[in-house]
């Protein structure tokens, strides 16, 4: 699943934040910073490390890895200037050179396909690209650049319904990027459409998902098929698992080898319910029935291992704890690897608990003391030196190795981002920078363009003016 899969469902329904998280939840160049690393900073702050690192060995059932918070000296410098442009203007900058800034400044709205920036003009019914431009960043610059574009058609019959129109794609770099515009038909009383849509295959570019979608909101639901862009061949990839049976179905979640599926069903709150499918053994089971164990959703840490949760609840049924289990699919083996943990809720005056990302979540105690949990082995990252306040927020990369962290400002028109940074997982690094100028900017969107790559969304307070921000840690 996906951001797209994400804001189908909100349509889909309203839900409570652990629905969110489970659809938030799934799985989604390289700039080598660091060239010298504010001495005196970074020694007090590995000072800091050696002696909790120390404390925490001493404790046999408390085993845990530290890595230390370093808050940059050096401020950002938000740019809020507005004004026409004829085509999108770019500026870069380097912030306490560990972070690489671009500032792309447009009259309109242009979107990122990897490294190219791109324009695309749609017909005035947007189903079909009349033309599109790309543009390669480098430095202050935007270089022309020409894509070899494919078009494919999606001509198919599901559930009596005819699901068709057109789409385009590229490889570049070995990576697929795929563009399709409005192909949603309604039926003759105008009250449920049918649409479809596309997903990627995470390491592949030569099919994408083809999602047929019927109904919104509690009556939506979805179905997935395999598309060959070399053929344009439509595979049943769940043929014969009765997957295709389930009702209101929203959300599917892959292992690596897609071999695997957790699927998503349910058309109100309080029925919302897990399904683990296995292609191999042709076999469709709830998830709560996998174990004697009441289970509420589950994740895929790898191609044999789901990360099971299981919730409780107070007496307004609200979500109270979560425990989490390392299921071994083989052999059907289990191990806890997190219990009880209180559940995080961001409408608390001083929030705190679990915020979940797949096999990994966030524990935030109630002194704002913050640990990553891996939810398969149980291991635990300490970020020593920071204490969590409300505002504050985390986004898990796509490979799962950096953690987003960002602290916004409520006072702000837009999210106002005031702190942003990264804690890089694998190499023990966690840094993070103020910014300045932010409050001068509507800023409505932030997230992982790639694994190593944050971008925001703003625009000037007149709208005029767009901006796409990068941040290359």
């Amino acid at each position: 699943m996906n951001i797209n899969d994400y804001r189908r469902a909100m349509d889909k329904v309203a839900p409570d934040d652990t629905l969110k998280e489970r659809i938030m939840n799934q799985k989604k160049k390289t700039y080598r910073p660091a060239r010298r690393v504010l001495t005196v900073a970074l020694a007090a702050a590995l000072t800091a490390a050696c002696l909790l690192t120390a404390a925490f060995a001493a404790s046999p059932e408390f085993r845990t890895a530290v890595l230390s918070f370093l808050h940059m000296e050096e401020r950002e410098q938000v740019p809020n200037q507005g004004g026409a442009t004829s085509q999108p203007d770019i500026s870069h900058a380097e912030i306490g050179e560990l972070v690489r800034a671009q500032y792309i400044k447009m009259d309109d709205y242009y979107g990122l396909s990897g490294d190219l920036l791109h324009d695309l003009t749609w017909n005035d019914d947007r189903t079909e690209l009349l033309d599109y431009k790309f543009w390669e960043i480098q430095d202050n610059e935007l270089i022309p650049v020409q894509v070899d574009m494919n078009t494919s058609h999606v001509d198919i019959m599901f559930r009596d319904l005819h699901y068709q129109g057109e789409f385009y794609w590229f490889v570049r770099n070995d990576q697929l990027y795929f563009f399709s515009g409005d192909h949603r038909t309604w039926d003759e009383a105008g009250e449920c459409p049918w649409d479809w849509n596309l997903s990627w295959i995470p390491g592949r570019t030569d099919a994408v998902f083809l999602n047929l979608s019927i109904g919104t909101q509690m009556e939506y639901t979805e179905y997935p098929f395999l598309y060959h862009l070399d053929t344009g061949e439509v595979e049943d990839i769940l043929a014969g698992t009765g997957a295709d049976k389930l009702e209101y179905a929203y959300g599917y979640d892959w292992s690596d080898n897609m071999r695997r599926a957790i699927i998503l069903t349910g058309n109100r709150l309080d029925d919302q319910r897990t399904w683990f499918c296995d292609l191999d053994t042709g076999t469709l089971t709830p998830v709560d029935e996998l174990t004697d164990i009441e289970i509420y959703t589950a994740a895929f840490a790898d191609n044999d291992t789901l990360i099971l949760y299981s919730t409780g609840r107070d007496e307004e049924w609200m979500l109270r704890d979560v425990s989490f289990y390392a299921y071994d699919i083989p052999t059907g083996q289990m191990t806890k690897t997190l219990d009880k943990a209180p559940y995080y809720r961001d409408q608390d005056e001083n929030p705190s608990g679990v915020k979940t990302y797949g096999s990994r979540c966030v524990h935030i105690s109630e002194d704002g003391q913050v640990q990553v949990v891996n939810l398969k082995t149980g291991v635990r990252t300490l970020l020593g030196g920071f204490t969590f306040q409300k505002g504050d927020s985390f986004m898990l990369n796509p490979a799962g190795d950096k953690l987003l962290y960002f602290s916004t400002d409520s006072e702000s028109d837009g999210l106002g981002i005031s702190q942003i940074g990264v804690a890089d997982l694998d190499k023990g690094v966690f840094f993070a920078f103020d910014r300045e100028g932010y409050e001068n900017l509507h800023e409505s969107g932030v997230g992982w363009s790639d694994d190593n790559t944050v971008s925001i969304n703003a625009h000037t307070p007149d709208r005029e003016t767009q901006y796409l921000l990068l941040y290359t840690f």
